[in-house]
């Protein structure tokens, strides 16, 4: 395996106490010496490649100098087997122009673009981010260039995001749709994410202006979407349908509701081999991808009225309960689009059965969440219980997002209590 490192040729006499700044390219048993056109004293060398000393000067010799490393980890796959002499040719060809490259280079690692894509390509091939992740950070990217294109990081200030937040939120939409401070937070946190990343990394240096020293990402927390138990009765008790399809919508949406609130991409993943005895037992989609420990799975036990919506939605020629998923060996992509397509295509549909049914809120796949947490906080469970069943690692979670506000009594049985 090649290595590269910037050094101090004293292999040759130094000239006034100057040695050559020397890129050196290790290859099993060949090694090149390059170099780089600069004088540095000992003393020198040592402030700027030895010593972890942090100014602006150093960072920005240290970036000027991996430019060229960068360069020859690019060239080193090309010439195969190695050959030195092939290989300075190439490092210095004809165009070669080391103020220009060193120019041109760092203007482009400072754009916001390069930014997010190399954040984006760093953390995807390490696996620390999944595909729903990535599309995240890229509508984050999407929305900045909408707003304004050609940014670097110095242009991303407490002024910059203020006026960001202004546009995202007043921003011009379909109608009936509206941006919230709460996804404008999502994006300061992937900017932010972006930023630190790259600060750690030395690309952006310790002298910028952090922003969120003084800009304050927004903390809002959405009104919790509570609809009554009168209005959960008038869901599940409904007959009357405008068409098949309708009906379809509305027994997913009682799925979601019986099985512990779960998510639709939940129940799209749902096996029949995760029944185990008389329940459902699986790990929520979430979890596996975001949780490194503490993964526990979700028990539902396969009670009467879980059964009756098996008996009539299940697809018993496919691998999975509902049969949405096409496809035996999916990647995370094609589940992704699957779970955002039929989303959309249920929401419609139960938006208008709401609308019929007189319910105070917009309903769709996402309230069954919202009506299994306060059925059983209105039935009385501990709100411990349903924060486990909801699989939340936090109880605040269920507390600040999912529940309404009054007190519960006593502690009864998981899921008798829903209606």
């Amino acid at each position: 395996m090649a290595t590269f490192k910037i050094i101090i040729d004293k292999r040759h006499s130094p000239e006034n106490d100057k040695y050559h700044v020397t890129l050196r390219v290790s290859n099993k048993q060949e090694v090149l010496y390059l170099r780089l056109g600069t004088l540095m004293t000992i003393k020198e060398y040592d402030k700027f490649f030895v010593k972890k000393s942090f100014n602006k000067e150093v960072d920005e010799v240290k970036t000027k100098f991996e430019v060229f490393i960068d360069r020859a980890k690019k060239i080193l796959p090309s010439i195969e087997p190695f050959d030195s002499s092939k290989f300075r040719d190439k490092f210095f060809d004809k165009n070669f122009n080391p103020d220009n490259i060193i120019s041109e280079e760092q203007k482009k690692r400072g754009t916001i673009n390069y930014l997010f894509q190399n954040y984006i390509k760093v953390k995807s091939e390490s696996k620390e981010i999944g595909l729903s992740s990535v599309e995240l950070i890229n509508g984050t990217l999407n929305n900045i260039k909408k707003f304004k294109s050609g940014l670097t990081y110095e242009d991303i200030t407490p002024e910059f995001l203020h006026s960001f937040e202004h546009w995202y939120i007043h921003k011009n939409l379909p109608e009936g749709k509206k941006n919230s401070l709460a996804s404008f937070g999502g994006l300061c946190r992937n900017i932010k994410a972006v930023i630190n990343y790259h600060r750690k990394k030395k690309i952006i240096p310790l002298t910028y202006e952090y922003p969120f020293n003084d800009y304050k990402i927004p903390n809002f927390v959405p009104p919790k979407r509570v609809i009554s138990n009168v209005e959960i009765q008038k869901i599940l008790d409904c007959e009357v349908f405008d068409n098949v399809m309708e009906e379809y919508a509305r027994d997913i949406w009682e799925m979601l509701y019986r099985l512990n609130g779960i998510n639709f991409v939940d129940l799209l993943k749902l096996r029949w081999d995760n029944i185990e005895g008389n329940r459902f037992v699986f790990y929520r989609h979430k979890t596996l991808k975001t949780r490194r420990n503490n993964i526990r799975p979700i028990e539902v036990v396969i009670n009467p009225k879980v059964q009756k919506l098996i008996d009539k939605i299940g697809d018993k020629e496919s691998p999975y309960v509902i049969g949405q998923i096409k496809q035996i060996n999916y990647t995370e992509q094609y589940l992704l689009e699957r779970n955002h397509k039929l989303k959309g295509r249920y929401n419609m549909r139960l938006k208008k059965l709401g609308l019929r049914l007189g319910l105070t809120l917009s309903l769709d796949i996402s309230m069954a969440r919202d009506a299994y947490a306060n059925t059983h906080k209105r039935a009385g469970t501990n709100p411990l219980k349903i924060s486990e069943n909801m699989n939340h690692s936090d109880p605040r979670t269920t507390t600040l997002h999912y529940l309404d506000n009054f007190e519960f009594e006593s502690d009864v049985d998981v899921n008798d209590v829903l209606l």
